[in-house]
């Protein structure tokens, strides 16, 4: 008897803290009206789970008069999900990044010849507008500068001693790109994928070049001149950012980018593989 009587004291107190824990949890998200107060900045969330962030300016018993950067407002009181005093929305406006890396090469269309190519360096500035928490689209501006060596075959054929000259590449990318990750504002820590499109223009200094052929004792002189061309690009890749505070972050990123040779992408072709670092700067 006394058994059955403390089993049932013990799921009485139980059930009484299982559910006010439950009512708890519940009565955070539920607006509390009595809080909102005229004249203070908050951010309120509708069922509909759209952000109205403002002063308000004045209320009565069915709407509260907001004030946006944009306008007045009036939002019902009974289409109130939530009362924030945080005035940062959940969904960032925009995103600028600045960061800089290692650019590398591979594949070859140089008529079947494979230069040495040494690891350049490229820089990126591109700004990100999300429209919806794991969607966005980004427009990517890039520089990349390398350096490679050129085998020339008329100049290293036969005897003679045969120094290749190191060539200066430049290159210049325009790409629009659709991303998909987090973009919600609390998240401290993301992970991201990247695909777009663009404009690659590729700039191959002009080199001069002496060699000296010990047949006849002579010596060969070979100029060529700077060549440039435009080819459409494809980029590829992925990265991660972690969120600093409100506004600074930090990212790493790394990216294909695969131009087009006669007209085609030609998977495993000519490629670039950018890998950046820098800072971020989130816009609300």
């Amino acid at each position: 008897m006394i058994k059955t009587n403390l089993s049932s004291i013990l799921l009485a107190v139980l059930f009484s803290i299982t559910a006010g824990f439950i009512s708890n949890i519940y009565s955070q998200d539920e607006p509390v009206l009595d809080s909102i107060i005229t004249g203070n900045k908050y951010k309120i969330t509708l069922y509909n789970d759209k952000e109205v962030i403002g002063r308000v300016a004045k209320q009565d018993s069915i709407f509260a008069y907001i004030v946006t950067e944009t306008g007045t407002v009036r939002v019902r009181f009974e289409d109130i999900f939530s009362v924030s005093k945080s005035t940062v929305p959940k969904l960032m406006s925009a995103m600028l990044t600045l960061g800089g890396g290692v650019l590398l090469q591979g594949g070859s269309f140089d008529d079947g010849y494979r230069d040495p190519k040494t690891p350049g360096y490229s820089m990126q500035f591109s700004a990100l507008y999300p429209f919806s928490e794991n969607k966005a689209i980004r427009f990517d501006l890039s520089y990349g500068r390398m350096q490679r060596e050129r085998y020339d075959y008329y100049y290293s054929y036969g005897s003679g001693i045969y120094n290749p000259q190191k060539q200066n590449v430049n290159l210049y990318n325009v790409y629009a790109e659709f991303l998909f990750g987090d973009f919600n504002t609390k998240s401290k820590f993301s992970v991201y994928g990247l695909a777009g499109v663009g404009i690659m223009y590729i700039k191959e200094e002009g080199y001069t070049y002496t060699n000296y052929n010990s047949y006849d004792s002579t010596y060969y002189s070979y100029t060529q001149p700077d060549y440039d061309y435009t080819n459409f690009s494809m980029a590829l890749g992925g990265g991660l950012r972690f969120k600093i505070n409100n506004h600074i972050g930090a990212f790493a990123e790394a990216q294909y980018n695969l131009t087009t040779y006669q007209g085609f992408f030609w998977f495993f072709g000519t490629g670039y593989f950018p890998i950046r670092a820098g800072i971020t700067y989130m816009l609300y």
